[in-house]
């Protein structure tokens, strides 16, 4: 056990601080995307740059120990697999729905949650934090410029939930064609005697908070949330 730990020991003591750092700097990444309900959310990008940073320590660790040995040893080897794998991750969450795509943010953000990691692994956590507040800046300020400068769409998805009763559905449906929106090119779910619809809507388009302040005052109309 005492050789056990004279040898895991230092490994834990180095490994253990950043993998603490890997979750929290992934964590505030995603809390703001949890915040936005974006698809990569809290524990999503937690997981992502706590992953991607043990895959970077490892490949410096198995390097070194290879090397010590003798042999010639490529520390990126593993780390470069990294890079591969999270595109595919990335690519899941796109969608592309009815000429609108979707998810390119939420891509980007996985993409470089992961080059975080990968900088806290190598031993570049000061880089590592400095990221982290770079991208934060990035979807908080930036965003912010968006809505009130560029006046910029940025979509979010709305649930509307409302009573099976007759009439209803075709007031809704009367109010969404108003808007160039038909009830039929939407997501609609049934469950029991209440249904639901998601329909997406901009804060700062004032037709889109039209339409919702429309829908809220059909009788029957439950409630008007965001979609989680």
């Amino acid at each position: 056990m005492i050789d056990s730990w004279e040898t895991m020991g230092p490994l834990i003591m180095d490994f253990l601080p950043k993998a603490i750092l890997a979750i929290v700097c992934g964590g505030l990444i995603g809390l703001e995307r949890e915040i936005r309900n974006k698809p990569a959310g809290f524990r999503t990008n937690i997981l992502i740059c706590l992953g991607s940073m043990m895959f970077m320590w490892l490949s410096s660790e198995v390097a070194l120990s290879v090397a010590a040995s003798g042999r010639p040893a490529d520390p990126g080897r593993i780390a470069a697999q990294v890079v591969t794998g999270i595109g595919f991750l990335g690519a899941g969450t796109i969608i592309q729905s009815r000429g609108r795509v979707r998810g390119l943010t939420s891509a980007a953000m996985i993409w470089v949650v992961a080059a975080v990691g990968m900088s806290i692994g190598a031993g570049y956590s000061l880089i590592g934090v400095l990221a982290t507040a770079l991208i934060l800046l990035v979807l908080v300020g930036l965003g912010l410029v968006e809505r009130n400068l560029f006046r910029k769409c940025i979509f979010s998805d709305c649930q509307v939930l409302f009573d099976d009763r007759e009439g209803t559905r075709d007031q809704i449906d009367k109010a969404l064609r108003a808007a160039g929106r038909p009830l039929d090119s939407l997501s609609f779910r049934r469950s029991g005697d209440q249904q639901s619809l998601t329909l997406q809507y901009c804060e700062v388009h004032p037709q889109h908070m039209k339409i919702l302040q429309d829908l809220w005052k059909i009788r029957g109309v439950r409630e008007v949330r965001p979609a989680h």
